[in-house]
């Protein structure tokens, strides 16, 4: 049966119209009609077989073997590629450590200048002047020259592994080619570190730019300082 859902005249097949017009119609059942929903049959499951649980066993056994062996391979391609080499950059610092713990200082007993400045040497040969004691009069060529000599032992120096306060100076010529000659260290506070520090600048530089005209191979001094708790310093004294 159809019922209009406007008029509720009732049809026994729907029609495309119901008598007022409306075209929307409702199915009703009468009361004596029973409706069963079909039963749902549950299909039993079969049981394995020894040999079919034991294949079965082995199959799943052998994906988790395959999982994993996959899950690793993707690991190690992971690390290869994006990881940066730590142990290389590790070796790598490690020879650094060694090359520098094996360098050798040379015998302070070929720089070291026990006996008194040349000035003050009784000999019958000629005096070589301290170019220091005549700062006040040398050209502004000659001053900037010293300059760049001073700054070039202090970026040199490594004032770093002095332990403890003192002062070392040393002595050298300078020839007309920019080598030094007769380089020595004349005095010390006996700070044993300061003196090795000095002693390794002093054996790495051998050589400047050409000397000024008015430098006439004066003897020069250059003192390094190391005050405790004031810092260091590289300048040139007086006298």
């Amino acid at each position: 049966m159809y019922r209009c859902t406007e008029c509720n005249k009732e049809f026994e097949v729907c029609p495309d119209f119901c008598d007022c017009g409306n075209d929307t119609f409702e199915e009703v059942y009468e009361d004596n009609e029973e409706y069963y929903e079909p039963e749902r049959v549950v299909p039993k499951k079969r049981r394995l077989t020894p040999e079919e649980a034991e294949e079965l066993l082995k199959e799943e056994q052998d994906k988790k073997k395959a999982l994993i062996a996959i899950s690793v391979c993707l690991l190690i391609a992971i690390i290869v590629l994006f990881l940066p080499p730590y142990r290389a950059k590790k070796m790598d610092k490690v020879k650094e450590k060694v090359k520098q713990a094996n360098v050798k200082l040379p015998q302070i007993d070929t720089y070291w200048d026990s006996t008194l400045p040349s000035a003050y040497r009784k000999t019958n040969g000629p005096v070589i002047p301290l170019l220091n004691e005549r700062f006040g009069s040398i050209s502004p060529q000659l001053r900037e020259y010293l300059v760049n000599i001073g700054s070039e032992f202090d970026r040199k120096w490594n004032r770093v592994v002095v332990k403890g306060s003192g002062e070392c100076k040393i002595e050298f010529t300078i020839n007309k080619e920019g080598s030094l000659d007769t380089k020595h260290i004349v005095a010390s506070t006996k700070n044993e570190s300061l003196d090795d520090s000095v002693l390794l600048v002093l054996s790495n530089i051998n050589s400047f730019d050409l000397p000024p005209d008015d430098y006439k191979g004066e003897r020069i001094f250059l003192s390094f300082k190391v005050t405790e708790g004031q810092g260091s310093k590289v300048y040139f004294p007086n006298k």
